[in-house]
């Protein structure tokens, strides 16, 4: 897979300005298992791993990361022999006020 994101520094600062929490959404799909946590070697969350005919889907919730390093992990990612698919999806939180 080739599709690798550009990014800005100023990406980098939209959680502090933004005053919320940032956590990044990644689904990455593979026609074969992917050791996904020794792949990333940083904590995860809310894992979740699907098989769709030929086909395994993983989806898992990182923190801690700005979004520049988000696209920099999903880009090493896509690196990976037999991934088909990838993307990050950057979710601010904020508490209610």
């Amino acid at each position: 897979m080739n599709a690798h994101t550009t990014f800005t520094a100023p990406d980098d600062l939209m959680a502090a300005e933004l005053g919320g929490h940032l956590q990044h959404i990644i689904t990455l799909t593979a026609p074969e298992s992917i050791d996904i946590a020794a792949a990333i070697n940083a904590p995860i969350s809310g894992y979740k791993q699907s098989r769709f005919a030929d086909t395994f889907q993983y989806c898992f919730r990182l923190t801690g990361l700005t979004p520049g390093e988000a696209r920099r992990m999903t880009d090493r990612l896509a690196d990976l022999p037999n991934v088909t698919g990838i993307q990050v999806e950057h979710m601010i939180s904020r508490p209610c006020r």
